[in-house]
């Protein structure tokens, strides 16, 4: 991802209030938002080349997170991958490893703005 060009991010989380919490929290960004409430549809779109994934761990429909996750590595293991989650049990740093995500952040008050601040430090940094 080059640092002229603005960041296309897919947001993938099936809670419509989570959904509207991290739109209205990266709305600032220069960039094109997408937002998916499953994975499979999520990854019909890989082909948009996005930038950053933010991805939910548990999602309805037919794959999980994890599963979403790791055909995000199979298309391109370079894609910015921040799982985003209340599962507590996956935030350890052999599970992120594990499954090719770059970053995990646990969903709290003030997560969002977190999430904020990493997308833009990794884009800057990029």
């Amino acid at each position: 991802m080059s640092s002229h060009q603005p960041p296309r991010i897919f947001v993938v989380e099936d809670n419509p209030l989570y959904q509207e919490l991290i739109g209205k929290e990266l709305e600032s960004l220069k960039g094109e938002i997408y937002f998916y409430t499953k994975g499979e549809n999520c990854l019909m779109d890989l082909e948009m080349n996005p930038s950053i994934v933010i991805l939910d761990y548990n999602l309805e429909g037919e794959i999980n997170g994890l599963d979403t996750l790791q055909e995000i590595r199979k298309f391109d293991p370079s894609i910015y991958v921040i799982l985003f989650s209340n599962q507590k049990e996956i935030n350890n740093r052999e599970n992120v490893m594990q499954y090719g995500s770059f970053d995990f952040l646990e969903k709290q008050d003030h997560s969002f703005r977190l999430l904020k601040q990493m997308i833009v430090s990794t884009y800057m940094a990029i």
